[in-house]
């Protein structure tokens, strides 16, 4: 059981490693949840300065200086929203990688737990098979002395 220990170790290990990806998973989805909704905020001011801007307009005339002020608060958001758009991208790949790197250490620690299983099954099966022979020795034994009596 000696060999078991070992890989109860090396499972151990991969089962560290991958609370350490739990956790880093969890640090990228939590980093693209914010970059995420900054753009999302972003667009929304974007859409509401846009629709309030229209309706000023539909209901009465505005002065050049207020729609070049407007055209340039529009610009402002337009430049935030392109900005931020990479810096989601990036987010979001570096959290389907740290979800894949996730994956596999779940693999790995399972591979492990069934490789003890299979183990410890194969040491029951022999630990019964040497119980089987030293109980047949016994009758067998048993049996030779009831005989030579």
């Amino acid at each position: 059981m000696a060999h078991l220990r070992g890989f109860h170790k090396i499972k151990d290990l991969r089962d560290r490693e991958r609370t350490e990806q739990e956790k880093q998973h969890q640090s990228r989805v939590e980093t693209f949840e914010q970059k995420a909704t900054q753009l999302y905020e972003v667009l929304k001011e974007k859409e509401e300065a846009e629709h309030s801007f229209h309706q000023t307009l539909s209901k009465r005339t505005i002065q050049a200086m207020t729609f070049i002020q407007h055209q340039q608060y529009i610009e402002r958001l337009e430049e935030r929203i392109d900005s931020l758009q990479p810096e989601v991208r990036d987010a979001r790949q570096a959290m389907y990688n740290s979800q894949e790197k996730l994956t596999d250490a779940y693999v790995e620690v399972k591979k492990f737990e069934k490789l003890i299983e299979q183990k410890q099954k194969k040491h029951q099966k022999w630990v019964k098979d040497e119980e089987n022979k030293q109980m047949d020795d016994l009758s067998m034994r048993q049996f030779l002395n009831f005989q030579s009596r």
